[in-house]
């Protein structure tokens, strides 16, 4: 719920205490550590609870030209730069296969840690160190094994029903796709991301927002293969490649902020 600070209506509030139930913004609180989320009340001294963005929260259709600026943060435009141009770069033989692979893997590990970082209220990109750190690769394992059990959903619907089933089930898979990125991403559980109960939950939760956003995700997804079909047309193929390739990259990271906020929302 959005709370106007008590000294400046209008603004929003950042701190809340509980003690004196009174809400300060970012002005009443110049020496607040946002950061460590640590502020104490100018009226009791007790510790204040940090509300963050949540008290600015607004439509996701209202923030589309945000969406699009996205990708051109100096983090994501890091990560777009070293996963596009270096493979180029990168000798032709197995080396080259391999770190070509590698860094795929860091560009999809980055972007869900977008859902998750946008899910929190961050509307700031991630920090480049988050795609090529150690951990959290496991994802991509995870979201294979929900791609195939999902391809076994509408196979076993199609044997079992026919085909007007398995084109029901079809139907549901890709409506819910989105969904189960959302849930994957969140909670790092297959079983869940293929739940049709869970997604089904969700989406109804989320209710008409989730198939407004899904207008916009199969629209930018036709911008994007258009796109990069155009450079693959139109440009040699050294010039094509590369810029084929940060055309992918910078709609992906669009569509799954998109995605987060739609959560945070």
């Amino acid at each position: 719920m959005k709370h106007d600070c008590h000294y400046h209506p209008g603004d929003p509030a950042k701190w809340h205490c509980s003690e004196c139930q009174m809400h300060y913004c970012t002005r009443c609180m110049p020496d607040a550590d946002t950061r460590q989320r640590r502020a104490l009340c100018p009226q009791c001294s007790k510790a204040m609870r940090y509300l963050g963005a949540a008290t600015e929260v607004v439509p996701f259709w209202n923030r589309i030209g945000a969406f699009f600026r996205y990708p051109f943060h100096s983090d994501p435009l890091m990560v777009i730069a070293i996963c596009t141009l270096v493979p180029i770069v990168a000798p032709a033989n197995l080396i080259g296969i391999v770190i070509w692979v590698l860094l795929a893997l860091a560009l999809f590990k980055y972007t869900y840690a977008v859902i998750n970082h946008t899910a929190e209220g961050h509307l700031k990109p991630p920090p480049v160190s988050v795609a090529f750190s150690g951990s959290g690769f496991s994802i991509v394992l995870l979201q294979f094994l929900v791609f195939v059990l999902m391809g076994g959903l509408v196979a076993s619907a199609g044997m079992l029903g026919g085909p007007l089933l398995m084109m029901l089930a079809l139907a549901f898979v890709v409506l819910a796709l989105p969904a189960s990125i959302m849930v994957l991403a969140m909670e790092r559980s297959v079983g869940a991301a293929v739940n049709p109960m869970n997604l089904a939950m969700l989406i109804s939760r989320i209710g008409s927002p989730y198939f407004l956003l899904y207008g916009y995700l199969i629209l930018l997804t036709l911008a994007s293969g258009a796109a990069q079909d155009f450079a693959v047309n139109h440009f040699p193929f050294w010039v094509s490649q590369p810029l084929a390739g940060f055309l992918n990259s910078t709609f992906t990271l669009i569509l799954f902020h998109m995605l987060g906020y739609l959560l945070f929302q």
